[in-house]
């Protein structure tokens, strides 16, 4: 991978960058950005003791410490005091994607979570993040259930359609 990548915490002052970088990228999957989810998410993990250095982000040297790429890894402790890690987002602009930063800003990321002293870590993929699948098989994560999603507006549509 090129030299001129930097991994870091982020911090508060990295929120526009980390905003726009987000923004980009929800809006390539087709999806509306939130600004107000947004917001509320990431201060909440920049300010939350507990949260507040599971956001790694990459920066490009090259190109004025620009924020191409960001890891979200959150620590969740349950009732009974167990604690586990949870990836909640890796994104990388495009131009970044195959050159082996992912692997570098999960590795990182689960560093942190070892280091908070998570059990096991977990993480949750869209069926088309197919690339983002082999990252995880090969840094040895294992299916252990799936998720489905049903549309409640789309459900009642298909049920008036059954019942005639």
């Amino acid at each position: 991978m090129d030299g001129n990548i930097e991994v870091d915490i982020a911090t508060p002052d990295d929120i526009e960058a980390l905003k726009d970088l987000t923004k980009q990228l929800v809006e390539d999957l087709d999806q509306e950005f939130e600004p107000k989810r947004f917001d509320w998410g990431i201060r909440r993990r920049l300010y939350d003791p507990l949260q507040r250095h599971g956001i790694l982000i990459a920066k490009d040297k090259d190109k004025n410490n620009e924020v191409v790429g960001m890891i979200v890894a959150e620590l969740r402790i349950d009732p009974y005091g167990d604690s586990e890690g949870y990836i909640k987002q890796v994104f990388l602009k495009s131009e970044y994607r195959g050159i082996g930063l992912g692997r570098i800003l999960l590795n990182k990321a689960l560093e942190h979570l070892k280091k908070v002293k998570v059990q096991k870590v977990k993480v949750n993929l869209k069926s088309r993040a197919t690339k983002a699948a082999e990252l995880y098989k090969k840094t040895h994560f294992k299916k252990v259930y799936e998720v489905l999603e049903l549309d409640l507006e789309d459900y009642e549509g298909n049920q008036e359609e059954e019942n005639k």
